[in-house]
C-alpha cells in the first residue's frame, strides 16, 4: 500500500514573527547561548519557532520562586535547544530545580518529618541569634569541611525547636555533595518498626537496620522516648551507635534526656550494666558536650 506523505507546516504570520525575533533578540542570555552553539542571526530567524519558547522559558524562569510556585502549563519541564549538522532541534527537559530536588530526594533515604519542612533552608534558622544555636551551626560547619567527626547532642524541652534544626541541618546536607546519603528517624517510630520486624523475622530488618548504620548522616530524633528494652538496646540501639562510632559517621541526636539519663534507661539489671556503660562512653566521647536549647523561637 502506497504511503501517503503530509507536508506539516505551521504559518505564521509576519507580525507574530517579528514578535518572537523581538524577544529572542531582546534576550541576551539567550542570544549568547545560541551564539555559542553556532547558530548565526540567520538561522535564528529562520528557526525563530523552535527557539522562541526557548528564549521565554530562560526569562520567565530566571527569578524561579521553586519548584511549588511553577506557574508554567506542563511544570518543571523547559525548552532547550540544539544545534548539529545545521539542523536546530528543540528538546523538552526536566528544569534545573527539579534536577535539584530529584537528586536531594535521592540523598534524603528516609525522613520522619512533615511534607513542608523539605522547601525550609539555612536561611529558616540563620537568623535566630541564640549562643545554642550558634554553637550547633558552628559544629556542623567544621563537620561539613571535614576539620571535625564529632557529634551533636541537642537536648531541649517540648517546643524549644531541637528537632526543626536538626531537620534543616538534614536537608542542607542532602541538598549538599557533602554527604551521599542522609537519614532523619524518629527513634520511637523506626525502634518500634525494626523491633516487629526483627521479632516477626520480617527479612526485611537486615535492610533496614544496614540504612540507619551505614548511612552518611543521621538524625536521631526524640532519643529516649523510645520504647526500652534488652532486645532494642542489644538488638537495635547498640549495633547502630557502635558502627557509626567505628566508621566515624556524623550523626545529630535530639533528645528531652541527658546522655546519662538515656543510657540508665537501658539499664534493666546489673548484668547489662557494662552494655549501658559502652553506650555512655560511646556517646560521651563522640557527642564531647550536650547543648541545650531553651529557646521557643527556634520553632
Amino acid at each position: 500500500m502506497e504511503r501517503f506523505k503530509v507536508k506539516n507546516e505551521i504559518i505564521i504570520d509576519k507580525s507574530t514573527v517579528k514578535e518572537m525575533e523581538d524577544e529572542v533578540f531582546s534576550n541576551l542570555k539567550a542570544l549568547k547561548y545560541l551564539k555559542t552553539l553556532g547558530m548565526s542571526d540567520e538561522v535564528i530567524k529562520d528557526n525563530i519557532s523552535k527557539i522562541y519558547d526557548f528564549a521565554v522559558d530562560m526569562k520567565n524562569c530566571k527569578d524561579c520562586k521553586g519548584l511549588s510556585s511553577c506557574n508554567k502549563e506542563v511544570k518543571h519541564l523547559v525548552n532547550s535547544v540544539t544545534y548539529e549538522d545545521g539542523v536546530v532541534e528543540r528538546h523538552l527537559i526536566p528544569c534545573k530545580k527539579y534536577l535539584e530536588f530529584t537528586n536531594f530526594k535521592q540523598r534524603l533515604v528516609a525522613y520522619d518529618f512533615q511534607e513542608e519542612w523539605l522547601t525550609n533552608t539555612m536561611k529558616d534558622v540563620s537568623n535566630i541569634r541564640s549562643k545554642p544555636k550558634i554553637e550547633i551551626l558552628r559544629k556542623y560547619s567544621f563537620v561539613i569541611k571535614g576539620e571535625s567527626k564529632e557529634w551533636i547532642y541537642i537536648k531541649g524541652g517540648i517546643a524549644t525547636g531541637k528537632s526543626f534544626l536538626a531537620a534543616v541541618l538534614a536537608i542542607e546536607a542532602a541538598k549538599s555533595n557533602d554527604f551521599n546519603s542522609v537519614a532523619f528517624m524518629n527513634v520511637p517510630l523506626r525502634f518500634k518498626e525494626l523491633s516487629d520486624m526483627l521479632f516477626t523475622k520480617n527479612p526485611k530488618f537486615n535492610d533496614e537496620i544496614e540504612k540507619y548504620k551505614n548511612v552518611d548522616f543521621l538524625v536521631l530524633d526524640d532519643f529516649g522516648n523510645e520504647f526500652k528494652s534488652d532486645f532494642v538496646r542489644d538488638n537495635i540501639l547498640f549495633p547502630i551507635l557502635s558502627h557509626r562510632v567505628r566508621e566515624r559517621l556524623f550523626t545529630i541526636i535530639t533528645s528531652n534526656y541527658s546522655i546519662d539519663d538515656c543510657a540508665s534507661m537501658y539499664e534493666t539489671s546489673k548484668v547489662s550494666k557494662p552494655k549501658i556503660e559502652q553506650i555512655r562512653s560511646m556517646l560521651d566521647s563522640m557527642c564531647k558536650k550536650e547543648i541545650t536549647l531553651n529557646d521557643p523561637s527556634l520553632l
